[in-house]
């Protein structure tokens, strides 16, 4: 399946479905590709098979210049248009509600495309990388920007991820619409008991707010 990404270019995606008809979508987004991220990731793929046993359709696809998608990647520079570009796709197949989801770089990328503007019906950033936000205070007004547009959103880290921050995404996310949440014993690659822990919750909480 293509993505369209401006009037010559595509994206490769999956698109998973339900037997029945879809009770919304989601976007699942990879981590970074340079370290291996991609949309065949076991977390991403857990996700997208979890989501489509709750009922939802769940689109994955590969960021610009990686694999089969057209383009160049950028290291994070365009990489959240590809989120827009995905969540686009699905409204004009004609799924109304549509979350996203992202691990890692994906996190960080759906959150860069919310503060741009774009509103999905709830947001979850699975071990959203800190570490690359730092205390740039464009990086960090940007975070605010994409918490302050009234998404619904979950972040759930591991509590032993020296990528992922979970007292910074405290401190940023005080006062606004997002919860916080860790997982004793995970760090930035996830167990099997954990990809389990972080499914059933990223599912549940996308069913709550995305109802």
């Amino acid at each position: 399946m293509r993505i369209p990404l401006g009037p010559t270019q595509s994206l490769e995606a999956i698109l998973d479905e339900p037997a029945g008809a879809p009770d919304g979508a989601v976007v699942v987004c990879h981590p970074h590709p340079a370290f291996g991220g991609r949309m065949d990731t076991p977390l991403v793929g857990a996700l997208a098979l979890g989501f489509v046993s709750a009922g939802r359709a769940a689109l994955r696809f590969h960021y610009r210049g990686i694999e089969g998608s057209d383009g160049v990647a950028t290291g994070g520079l365009a990489e959240h248009e590809d989120v827009a570009a995905a969540h686009r796709f699905l409204v004009e197949r004609g799924h109304a509600r549509v979350a996203w989801v992202g691990y890692s770089f994906g996190a960080l990328m759906a959150l860069r495309a919310i503060a741009g503007g774009l509103r999905p019906a709830a947001y979850v950033g699975v071990a959203l990388p800190t570490t690359i936000i730092g205390e740039d205070p464009a990086r960090v007004a940007e975070v605010g920007r994409a918490l302050d547009g009234a998404v619904p959103s979950l972040f759930v880290s591991g509590a032993d991820d020296p990528i992922c921050d979970a007292a910074r995404l405290r401190t940023w996310c005080t006062g606004r619409a997002a919860l916080v949440e860790t997982l004793p014993g995970e760090g930035h690659g996830f167990t099997l008991v954990g990809v389990r822990a972080i499914v059933r919750r990223t599912v549940a909480f996308v069913r709550e707010r995305a109802a």
